[in-house]
């Protein structure tokens, strides 16, 4: 097997180091300063700035064109007195949609809302954004884009208090909400109608946050919101609760000229591929009954050999697999959130992003916290000073005199080492560059750019230290336990988790694990720096990115979906004749213009998998969410279009919504699969349940590629921002 020596390894990481350097350029959006006016973590006021530039007056070909050499993008709002203008979510939709074109967004407000439209007509904008209901329904002067989310307004109350389920749940009811919402109106004609509802004006400059807390202390008794503040809100804030809509729900989609095709055609084009990468992250408190009722435990970890990486499309970690048996066992799958420091980790943990951190946290030399609990110990590491090979040895920690440790902002080892300075220790502590991990540390500490780092002896016997260069040089401790760590009301998970312990630790499965990450390392020798650097997440990725964004999709989704059909494996030949890295059967190939001979090529079937998926998406209807599009095509593609049809039928039939396929329409595909009598024979009308673990496979493996890159792309981009102050304090705040 061919082994890169250290010399080719030093070569490989300088060159990509200089790569990025000469590729980073910082936009003026990523400077820090900002311009825009924030009311709350919902929904947004932006500042309207004047126009920084003009354009001659020349013939262009399109609208698209035009906006572009302009290099702002004119977005209309309605301006609302609550400063709730357009929520974040879309603010953001449209902030990125512009930085993909290089455009600045330009907000241009109006006062009257039916003053839109004509400003529209008149040029003074590009787009119509922040509305829930269509302007003008009908007019031939506006198309709209796809809808990138369904909104309606819901009766809000305290969870403790009786619930409201429909209209006749508020008589004798307080009722608040904004005069100048689009619900007001009927909300009068409610108070008409239904016996002792009264209705309260909510003053005009009051932000939605302020009277959630109003409705929390019983100043409000009931307040009317927009669900899409709601999503975000009530996953935090547990007294609250809203299970009606006291409106129809509304498409959320975007308003352009009718000439402008040119800019409805871009927009929908990025809200395909971009969509589902927002709001990856959900903000959750459950404990493990809820994490149990959601299917997903959330894993907080951070890059590297022995957490989690990513290998030829396949996810490996020692940590990761741990957590994943252990969700297998109680039927859950296992999401990654991946953060580029300890403190970014015990963040996320507090905000409710994610449910436990798998990090070799080493519980003994931390700073004590009650905020968190820890788990039952699951490994033993001791941390050890490592540095080149040639230099003089470390006998005791006097040695360290006048020496500079460097570690990574992900190291476990910060608080013990913090420490020992406090205790008189002589030694310099320096954070690494930014976006260098723990890999990264070590290959500096073998180039002499760094002096000493410190890894715990699990890492060290892993061989990739010693392959580099690099030698331990003094025990910091004895042995101290790795353990987990989850918020502290979330008892359950935490008796959970101590049991799989008690069960799994020194066990059959325990040890093959163990030995895999840190006695026969899984890590392939000849490329450990880019394991974690992730250059690709499987062989085709030019093809792969080709055709996803000559059809709008993902590229991430694609390769996602691949390694379910083949595993990346371009000879792959299912018991149902499929063929080739997308698994065309004969009909589509031959559909797709392909022969069975050219659907083993790997440019040839990525093609004409991606146009077939292409063609899946094209029939289902505009309206429907992008989301449920997107799970829809997927399931087609697994099970026939005409299969996620009927489907569709029966989920409505049964009272589920038929444009949701999570927990709706994947409910009613199971409902397919199950056996049933036909004079006196078994009959299954399809194998749907496949279908349902097919989609639900690739939307994990999806948002866990998505983390994956996006988190080692900002570390990477970061590297090259003003660095940290070399003497750290690194506590968690």
């Amino acid at each position: 097997m061919y082994k890169t020596t250290f010399g080719q390894l030093a070569v490989i990481v300088l060159c990509q180091l200089l790569m990025l350097t000469t590729s980073f350029s910082v936009s003026a959006n990523e400077t820090g300063e900002s311009n825009q006016a924030t009311v709350d973590h919902y929904c947004e006021s932006p500042k309207s700035l004047p126009s920084q530039h003009s354009v001659i007056d020349l013939e262009f070909e399109s609208n698209l064109e035009r906006i572009k050499a302009s290099g702002e993008l004119k977005v209309l709002l309605h301006k609302k007195s609550n400063g709730c203008s357009i929520s974040r979510k879309e603010k953001e939709l449209i902030e990125q949609f512009s930085l993909d074109n290089n455009l600045n967004p330009l907000w241009v407000y109006v006062d009257e809302e039916w003053n839109l439209l004509p400003s529209l007509m008149k040029g003074k904008g590009d787009i119509i954004a922040g509305q829930h209901n269509k302007i003008d329904a009908g007019s031939k002067r506006v198309e709209y884009t796809y809808t990138w989310a369904k909104a309606a307004y819901k009766v809000v109350h305290r969870a403790d208090n009786s619930r409201i389920q429909r209209e006749k749940d508020l008589v004798g009811r307080q009722i608040a909400a904004y005069k100048n919402s689009d619900i007001w109106q009927k909300l009068e004609e409610l108070a008409e109608t239904l016996p002792g509802l009264v209705l309260v004006e909510i003053p005009p400059s009051m932000p939605y946050e302020q009277t959630m807390q109003k409705v929390k202390s019983g100043e409000y008794d009931l307040v009317v919101a927009d669900s899409l503040f709601l999503d975000n809100y009530l996953p935090s804030n547990k007294e609250l609760a809203a299970n009606f809509a006291i409106s129809s729900v509304n498409n959320m989609a975007w308003a352009v000229d009718t000439d402008a095709t040119d800019l409805k055609i871009s927009l929908n084009e990025y809200l395909n591929q971009q969509h589902l990468t927002h709001n990856l992250v959900t903000t959750e408190f459950d404990d493990f009954s809820g994490i149990k009722d959601r299917g997903i435990l959330r894993v907080i970890t951070s890059s590297n050999p022995s957490h989690y990486y990513l290998n030829n499309g396949k996810l490996y970690g020692f940590e990761y697999e741990l957590l994943n048996h252990f969700a297998e066992q109680h039927r859950l799958r296992v999401d990654v959130i991946v953060a580029n420091s300890q403190n970014e980790m015990f963040q996320l943990l507090r905000e409710g992003k994610g449910d436990v951190i798998a990090a070799s946290l080493p519980m003994n030399l931390m700073m004590k916290d009650t905020r968190y609990k820890y788990s039952k110990a699951y490994n033993y590491s001791n941390p050890m000073i490592v540095g080149r090979t040639a230099e003089q040895a470390i006998v005791d920690i006097r040695d360290l005199s006048g020496r500079r440790i460097t570690l990574p902002s992900d190291s476990p080892y910060w608080d013990y080492m913090l420490q020992l300075q406090e205790n008189g220790a002589e030694f310099e502590l320096v954070m690494a560059d930014n976006g260098v991990n723990m890999e990264g540390t070590l290959l500096m500490v073998a180039l002499g750019m760094y002096d000493l780092t410190v890894i715990g002896y699990h890492q060290y016997k892993d061989g990739f230290s010693k392959d580099i260069g690099l030698e331990y040089k003094f025990n910091l401790s004895e042995p101290v336990s790795h353990r987990w760590a989850v918020r502290e009301n979330d008892k359950q998970l935490l008796r959970a988790l101590d049991s799989y312990i008690e069960n799994e630790y020194r066990g059959e499965h325990y040890n093959i694990l163990h030995a895999r990450y840190f006695e026969r390392s899984l890590i392939p020798k000849s490329g450990d720096y880019n394991t974690t650097r992730l250059t690709a997440l499987s062989p085709y990725d030019n093809h792969i990115q080709k055709y996803a964004s000559q059809y709008a999709f993902d590229w991430r989704l694609i390769t996602a979906l691949m390694f379910q059909e083949s595993q990346f494996n371009p000879a792959a030949l299912s018991h149902k004749g499929a063929e080739g890295l997308m698994q065309l059967i004969p009909e589509t190939a031959d559909f797709m213009g392909v022969s069975l001979n050219e659907s083993r090529n790997p440019e040839t079937s990525i093609n004409a998998g991606v146009r077939y998926l292409n063609y899946i998406r094209d029939q289902f209807e505009d309206t429907l969410l992008l989301e449920d599009r997107i799970w829809f095509t997927l399931a087609s593609y697994n099970a026939g279009p005409g299969r996620v049809k009927k489907a569709r039928d029966i989920a409505e039939e049964m009272g589920l919504d038929r444009n949701r396929w999570f927990d709706n329409v994947e409910v009613a595909m199971m409902k397919m699969a199950q056996p049933f009598n036909r004079d006196g024979e078994q009959i299954r009308l399809c194998r749907c349940g496949e279908t349902v673990v097919y989609v639900r496979e690739i939307r994990t493996r999806y948002f866990n590629y998505v983390r994956l890159t996006e988190s080692l792309q900002l570390a990477s981009l970061s590297r090259y921002r003003k660095p940290n102050s070399l003497q750290v304090r690194y506590g968690r705040s």
